[in-house]
């Protein structure tokens, strides 16, 4: 039986190289994603049009889901034929309640894992409940513990990107 993972992947750049990973998403798409990240468990592939995150940078953000892996190993690989991209790949695994961050460039990674008790916070704050008439307040302490990883490297962003331009 297949373990789902929850994804989002954030894509930070200067505007050529977002756009031209932009356009190999949508013409190769099987090139920058695997085919359980095309068509997960619950749905396809998303994407959010790209955004101005400040002077000659874009982000543009994917969700999706991948089956029995985080995702590193592929995005690390990924990195690799996009030199001048950031990649912020967030997780959550709704099987163990583990959520966590990746800070890929140029085929290196750093991990960060949200705390135990962070979780157990987001789980209080959200009112989750064992009652399957309240399966939506897991859900937004699960979104809010990904924004939580994903925001861990926000201070790291900026100067990496710079440094790869």
């Amino acid at each position: 039986m297949a373990n789902w993972c929850n994804a989002r992947l954030l894509v930070v750049g200067p505007p050529g190289d977002l756009v031209q990973f932009s356009r190999r998403t949508r013409s190769h798409s099987g090139q920058i994603f695997g085919a359980d990240m095309l068509e997960g468990e619950a749905g396809m592939l998303q994407s959010e049009r790209a955004r101005r995150l400040g002077p000659g940078r874009l982000k543009k953000v994917y969700r999706f889901q991948i089956r029995n892996d985080d995702g590193r190993t592929h995005f690390r690989r990924v990195s690799r034929r996009f030199p001048g991209l950031l990649f912020v790949l967030t997780y959550f695994y709704p099987s163990s309640n583990s959520c966590g961050s990746y800070l890929i460039c140029r085929g290196r990674s750093r991990h960060f894992l949200v705390p135990e008790r962070r979780w157990q916070a987001l789980v209080v704050t959200h009112g989750v409940l064992d009652e399957l008439e309240e399966d939506w307040r897991y859900w937004e302490a699960s979104w809010a513990a990904m924004d939580f990883a994903e925001a861990r490297w926000e201070s790291h962003i900026n100067p990496i990107v710079e440094k790869s331009a």
